[in-house]
């Protein structure tokens, strides 16, 4: 019963949504940035998920943590979730609650690299000018 009502809620929260609104929303500021600028990722979800992000590394030295959730940081070579460059790949190693949550990292090269969210609930991306 309990869970039925939680799932009842959860559901709720989704339909109740208005239909232009977002369930994952992945921003960069400042956008467009300069070489050597920190810029600050923000992931905003609407409902419980694990998170998994993408960052180039072709533009962008290994990000820090910030207020992301316990997880790590791992290179990979060319997913498409950065436009085949060379990536910064991080998994939270926990489900995390509805919120936003905020790391950065600072920008190496001049060009426009692409970040990406990816969760249960819905994806995003950002492209990030570095001038």
């Amino acid at each position: 019963m309990k869970r039925s009502l939680f799932v009842l809620a959860l559901a709720t929260v989704f339909v109740a949504a208005p239909a232009h609104a977002k369930l994952v929303e992945l921003t960069a500021s400042p956008n467009p940035a300069g070489v050597g600028d920190r810029v600050r990722h923000t992931v905003s979800i609407v409902g419980p998920t694990r998170i998994e992000l993408f960052v180039s590394a072709a533009g962008f030295e290994r990000p820090g943590t910030g207020t992301l959730p316990p997880g790590s940081w791992t290179y990979r070579c060319c997913p498409a979730q950065t436009a085949g460059t060379p990536a910064w790949f991080y998994r939270s190693t926990v489900v995390v609650p509805r919120g936003s949550y905020r790391f950065g990292a600072v920008s190496r090269a001049r060009g426009s690299f692409l970040s990406t969210v990816f969760t249960t609930i819905g994806q995003d991306g950002v492209w990030v000018r570095i001038v």
